[in-house]
């Protein structure tokens, strides 16, 4: 017989879900920062954590906790909060709470969630470096949590205050479990050993010496007698749990273990890692014989969990998809690819129509109908860097490594390579006219390429070191290179004369002409407005905190925290963006020299910006491996 409060939350979970199912909105449209009316792409997961009654799933990404319908993979919930990537996540024992653990920069933060509300319930601040392991005891009373800082910390779920914490390790703690009866608490770290803690006193009871390499992953079985351990040394390992003696040993055979979970039921352990003979392995506990072997569609598993009823298996890939298995079959019964997209994004720019974004992240190029914000297609290619369309809308251009990528934007299909550039390729852009590509590359070239043949056409020098940046005059007469300590060089593009020199003008990694082709913009701790016929400085947006006159067509304004390092034009000459190492967007008004806004929401550094043709749509592309569309005031 169910509790009263049993039922008023089983009531609540059904009446959320139901009503979050007819609901369900555009994932893209979930938990937006301030100014921003689109997100493309997931971003990167870091873990998994299925829910106590197997209806949802918790996904712990680089923008915050995604929660889903472990039926259909619907998007449920984004919950946010943290300021950088949440690592870690888990599901209370009620199923109520889901808690992310916070790294990949300064937030190593713990915030809950209360799944009925959406609303953050409590943030835990005690570790000084990314958590890399939550579980909440079964009797609902503590959270634990584990990490790089080489501690175990138990947190008072009541009251919110830490109650103890454990050390002993020496290396970062990778993984952490407890007993199904809260009494035992293991861990597993990357010096190579398993320890048993007593959850109560907080007491040393076992150090477990086998492994030669960083333990992955720890787990109890479900009477709460053995622990197993996977590691990077190919061996899982069962131990006692009362005594820490080793009981029984598997060969992963090939690549290392990196997660593993006993089957409700304690008869199977499933173990998830590498290897080319398959890399989801399902273990007879009482034989020792390996029973199944599934492939799972990345090269890697970093995580797998069970369904309560034993029939399920969800895998969590390194390349970010998500699988999940019948156990019966062993058939994919359901995939998530969003995350598995882009894991990181360090280009972006709009089609001349404005109906597609293309995007890179060091791979492929990916574009998206702006229209329906749905993902269209993949351009293959290797180590895409940096993209580019042509004025006609029918070529896209990708630096990739030394060499660039031309594709026709009609049909999909691969134009030409070009060859020639002997360093990673910075910049690719075209003239307006259509007819010249410029690349600039670490080989302290700028080159411009032929678009109809593919040829080359000239090569120019840039004596002081990498060539960061190219752009076109609007007229394609002259084109403009930045390099190395900020010097921005002008060339005829007939002649190939240099035209003018601009020494020092910050950092050289991003510059722009404006629509007119009168003013010019350069990137670094300021970004400056050159006139483009006399060199001459007329507007400076620097560091300081208030706008301060200095006269003479000259402003100091509102500051980037360091150096801007990427800047765009709007189409329509109005305004002009900046990114700075703060990772904040901002936008000031070219004729009044005012800031109109400042964006943020990347969860990590911003590598591109880019305007949609009629000016109104700001796209930035972040490490965090999400694309943010914002709206032009």
């Amino acid at each position: 017989m169910k509790t009263l409060h049993q039922l008023i939350v089983t009531i609540s979970l059904l009446f959320l879900l139901s009503l979050q199912t007819i609901s369900a909105q555009d994932y893209t449209q979930f938990s937006l920062p301030e100014g921003a009316k689109a997100r493309f792409c997931k971003g990167f997961i870091e873990d998994i954590a299925s829910s106590p009654d197997g209806r949802l799933f918790a996904v712990a990404s680089s923008i915050g906790v995604w929660l889903y319908h472990s039926q259909t993979g619907t998007e449920v919930a984004l919950y946010t909060g943290h300021t950088n990537a949440v690592r870690a996540v888990a599901f209370s024992s009620d199923g109520i709470t889901v808690a992310g653990g916070g790294g990949l920069g300064d937030d190593c933060s713990i915030r809950l969630w209360d799944i009925r509300t959406g609303k953050q319930e409590r943030m835990l601040i005690g570790h000084t470096s990314d958590v890399r392991s939550l579980v909440f005891s079964p009797d609902g009373s503590t959270l634990i949590s584990a990490g790089d800082d080489q501690t175990i910390r138990l947190w008072d779920l009541d009251t919110g205050k830490l109650k103890r914490t454990l050390k002993g390790h020496t290396e970062k703690i990778y993984t952490v479990a407890i007993s199904p009866d809260s009494k035992v608490i293991a861990s597993g770290s990357w010096d190579h050993t398993v320890r048993l803690w007593d959850a109560h006193t907080g007491q040393s009871k076992a150090t477990c010496l086998g492994h030669t390499h960083w333990v992955n992953s720890v787990a109890f079985s479900p009477n709460g007698n053995i622990v197993v351990s996977g590691s990077r040394d190919q061996m899982i390992r069962l131990w006692d749990a009362h005594t820490g003696q080793l009981k029984q040993t598997f060969s992963a055979n090939e690549g290392q273990v990196n997660s593993v979970a006993f089957r409700p039921d304690g008869r199977t352990l499933v173990a998830g890692g590498s290897g080319d003979v398959g890399n989801i392995q399902l273990w007879n506990v009482g034989t020792g014989q390996l029973e199944q072997t599934l492939f799972a569609r990345g090269s890697s598993v970093q995580a797998v969990i069970y369904s309560p009823d034993s029939k399920t298996l969800a895998s969590m890939g390194g390349d970010g998809t998500i699988q999940f298995w019948d156990i019966g079959t062993e058939k994919e019964k359901l995939v998530i690819t969003e995350h598995n997209l882009h894991r990181t994004i360090s280009s972006v720019a709009f089609s001349p129509d404005g109906k597609t974004l293309a995007s890179a992240d060091g791979s492929a190029v990916l574009l998206w109908d702006i229209g329906t914000k749905q993902y269209k297609s993949t351009l293959e290619g290797h180590r895409i860097n940096t993209v580019a369309y042509s004025p006609d809308n029918h070529t896209l251009a990708g630096g990739s490594g030394r060499v660039i990528q031309l594709w026709n934007t009609d049909t999909g299909k691969h134009r030409f390579t070009l060859i020639g550039h002997t360093g990673t390729i910075r910049c690719v852009t075209f003239s307006p006219d259509g007819k010249t590509l410029a690349s600039a590359s670490n080989d302290h070239t700028i080159r411009l390429w032929n678009v109809i043949t593919g040829g080359e056409i000239q090569t120019f020098v840039e004596p002081r070191g990498a060539a960061f940046s190219a752009a076109f005059s609007p007229d394609s007469q002259t084109f403009a290179s930045g390099g190395f300590n900020g010097v921005v060089r002008f060339w005829d593009v007939g002649t190939g004369e240099l035209k003018l020199t601009l020494p020092d003008t910050g950092n050289g990694f991003s510059i722009a002409y404006s629509p007119n082709g009168k003013l010019f913009a350069s990137s670094g701790r300021r970004i400056q407005l050159w006139d483009t016929n006399t060199g001459e400085n007329k507007q400076t947006y620097e560091q300081h905190t208030t706008n301060i006159g200095l006269g003479q067509n000259r402003q100091t304004l509102e500051r980037h925290k360091d150096a801007a390092d990427f800047i765009a034009y709007s189409p329509d000459g109005k305004t002009l963006a900046g990114v700075g190492d703060d990772d904040r967007i901002r936008l000031w008004d070219v004729k009044t020299g005012k800031l109109k806004r400042i964006y943020s929401g990347h969860k990590w550094s911003v590598k591109s910006i880019a305007f949609s043709p009629d000016s109104k749509t700001l796209a930035s592309g972040s490490w965090d491996g999400t694309i943010l569309l914002w709206e032009v005031p």
